[in-house]
């Protein structure tokens, strides 16, 4: 069994609705395991029906509207998005996601 990762050098995603991801590749049924890059802002609102999303600000500065409250972040910050919550963001970030439950298309709702 694996249990270290190394950052993923090939992109799964590039300009997928203004962000770029690449996925760390991990087995585990229950988290994935990202690093998102956005240079200017996503250009939908996303809302996860099942999972929780969890953002790692790793470098640069931005900002998420969450519920239609906006909040600036930078480097060290921790975003929780829970089940149900529609969120954007936006700036120039890198950030870790990882996210439970896995995640899956059908489970998305983006509003353009």
């Amino acid at each position: 069994m694996k249990y270290v990762f190394t950052e993923p050098k090939e992109y799964g995603f590039k300009g997928k609705n203004g962000h770029d991801g690449k996925f760390f590749g991990t087995d585990s049924p229950r988290t994935q395991h990202l690093i998102i890059e956005c240079q200017e802002k996503l250009t939908v609102s996303l809302t996860q029906a099942a999972c929780e999303f969890n953002y790692l600000v790793l470098e640069g500065e931005g900002y998420f509207i969450i519920d239609d409250l906006k909040h600036e972040v930078r480097i060290g910050d921790l975003v929780v998005i829970p089940p149900g919550t529609k969120y954007t963001f936006g700036g120039q970030l890198k950030m870790f996601l990882f996210n439970t439950l896995r995640w899956s298309a059908g489970q998305e709702i983006i509003d353009r």
